[in-house]
Parts: structure tokens; C-alpha cells; sequence
């Protein structure tokens, strides 16, 4: 008879749920990437808006209404950018609260791991107590079979 976990099933399924979380924790961290991607874009607009800003002012004739534009535009810009930092604050929060359920998920399955693994040893040592106590009675037969002929 063999060593059989009677937790097994469950500890299958928390570490299903352990990989799930692993899962889901990678596409929260790729959105971040993404809305610090989107921020980086807004970034390098706003910049080249504001070069276009100096370039317009530099020239010998001043085009108010290209100023205009431009200085609307980054306003419009910091808008987007601190909606964007906003995005990303959301979305850090969202990974490190799933960041931290995996967390969980990981030292519950590993706690069960822990215990399969103590009671697999205890089988084993309970196993060469038996194979041991066995083979000392077939020692003791055989003896007392000899002794007796």
C-alpha cells in the first residue's frame, strides 16, 4: 500500500488558484506598462508641443493664434497626463492588491506542501519500521525452526 495524501485534492486546487492569481497578477502588471507607455506618448507631445511653442514665438512675425493653439494644447496635455498618472495609481493598486493575494494563495499551498511532505516521511519511516519488524520475525522463525531441528 503506498502513500496517499488525503489533502490532495485540496491542495491541487490552491495551487490552482496560486497559478490563477500568478496569471492574472501578469496581465495587471502588463496594463500598467501599457498606461506608463500611454503616459510616455502624452509626455513626448506635450514636449514636442512645446517646442513648436518656442519655434512660433522665436519668428520674426508672432502668430497669436498658432500660440494660442499651442498653449491650449498643453493645457489640454497636462490634463491628459494627470488623468494618465491616474490610470497608472489605479492600476498599481490593482497589481499590488492581486500582488499580495497571490502572496496567500502561495504560502497556503505551500503549507499543505509542507504537510504532504511530513506525512510522506512519516509514512516512509513507518514503512521501514514495518519492513524492519517483519524481517526480524522472519529472522526469529527461521532461528527457532533451526533451533528446534
Amino acid at each position: 500500500m503506498g502513500f496517499v495524501f488525503r489533502l490532495q485534492n485540496v491542495l491541487d486546487y490552491r495551487a490552482s488558484l496560486a497559478d490563477r492569481a500568478r496569471q492574472e497578477l501578469g496581465v495587471l502588471q502588463a496594463r500598467v506598462r501599457e498606461a506608463e507607455e500611454a503616459l510616455a506618448a502624452l509626455r513626448r507631445s506635450e514636449q514636442r508641443a512645446f517646442q513648436q511653442l518656442g519655434a512660433a514665438q522665436a519668428t520674426q512675425t508672432l502668430d497669436l493664434a498658432e500660440i494660442t493653439r499651442l498653449l491650449e494644447y498643453g493645457l489640454v496635455m497636462d490634463q491628459q497626463i494627470e488623468a494618465q498618472h491616474q490610470v497608472i495609481a489605479q492600476r498599481q493598486q490593482e497589481a499590488d492588491a492581486k500582488q499580495q493575494q497571490v502572496i496567500a494563495l502561495s504560502k497556503d499551498a505551500r503549507a499543505l506542501e509542507k504537510l504532504r511532505e511530513r506525512q510522506l516521511e512519516q509514512f516512509q519511516q513507518d514503512d521501514a519500521r514495518r519492513e524492519q519488524a517483519e524481517t526480524s520475525e522472519i529472522a526469529s522463525t527461521r532461528h527457532q525452526r533451526l533451533q528446534a531441528s
